[in-house]
């Protein structure tokens, strides 16, 4: 079995900056054919942050609502943000399917890409939770709040004073318990840090953020799902009801692959949690080639 595969760098219109991406595509014939065993080592061989495997149409069906599913190297993952932009920007401005959402394991996204700029726009899943606990930090004096974008998907979210503390930053908070230490009932997945330092406006009215994001033993040049998290959290330190926050995160700086990462937050009527979370961004095409299973 032969595929196709192109790569991208995501949340960036510069090539080798970014976040790369791979995207595989799986003609609807192979569909039962390839495993998930095979997909985990073809997202291992590249070795990317993650790799995206797009289930295509059976032959002159539109390809509107296509399903894809998220690897990293290591296991299924239900929702990624820098796949999500880079497979819709894939899907509306190379391939111009006219697709307008995607099927990922956390549900249906819709999908969009503006006609002038070309950036690309996905409404994304949702649960926000703030949980009790706090951390503490050597780099700074304010604790760290513990917040989920949803069930599975949760980061410390650590407040630092300007750039030089940024720049300080080389590791993942190490949680004692990992986990264990969330509130019950969100004590899986995994948990990465996400560090911050408020920059400003820019000239559009976003409020703007410089950040970087670790797992263990891992630094992330681009994080949509962690941007989205912080985006949540500073929308409800904010409050107001039916409000709408928009934020710019600018990641992996220090990694020499910056990333520009735009997040907006509708907030519900009584002010205390967002309606909507829209993830917005673009990408760059940088290889393309076979593989083969």
């Amino acid at each position: 079995m032969k595929l196709s595969f192109t790569t991208l760098d995501v949340f960036t219109s510069t090539r080798y900056t970014g976040n790369p991406l791979a995207i595989i595509e799986v003609p609807a014939e192979h569909k039962q054919a390839l495993t998930q065993v095979q997909k985990q080592k073809i997202a291992a061989e590249f070795n990317l942050s993650e790799s995206v495997f797009l289930h295509l149409s059976a032959a002159q069906e539109p390809l509107t609502e296509p399903t894809i599913d998220i690897f990293t190297p290591f296991a299924e993952v239900p929702f990624a943000g820098h796949p999500t932009v880079g497979t819709a920007f894939y899907l509306l401005n190379i391939r111009k399917d006219g697709a307008v959402a995607l099927l990922e394991k956390a549900g249906r996204l819709p999908i969009s890409s503006d006609p002038v700029t070309g950036d690309v726009k996905a409404e994304v899943p949702h649960d926000v939770h703030v949980h009790k606990v706090t951390l503490n930090c050597d780099l700074t004096d304010q604790p760290a709040s513990c917040v989920s974008i949803v069930s599975g998907m949760t980061f410390v979210l650590v407040p630092l004073p300007d750039l030089p503390a940024l720049a300080k930053a080389t590791t993942h908070i190490q949680a004692r318990e990992d986990v264990g230490i969330l509130d019950e009932g969100w004590q899986n997945g995994l948990i990465g840090t996400m560090y911050f330092v408020a920059q400003g406006e820019d000239d559009v009215g976003r409020k703007v953020y410089r950040t970087r994001m670790f797992v263990e033993g891992f630094e992330d040049p681009g994080t949509g799902s962690a941007s989205c998290a912080l985006a949540c959290w500073l929308a409800l330190q904010e409050g107001g009801s039916q409000k709408h926050n928009r934020f710019a995160f600018v990641q992996g700086v220090e990694m020499g692959r910056r990333n520009d990462i735009s997040v907006e937050v509708a907030m519900n009527e009584k002010g205390d949690g967002p309606a909507q979370v829209f993830l917005s961004g673009t990408a760059v095409k940088v290889m393309e080639g076979s593989l083969e299973v």
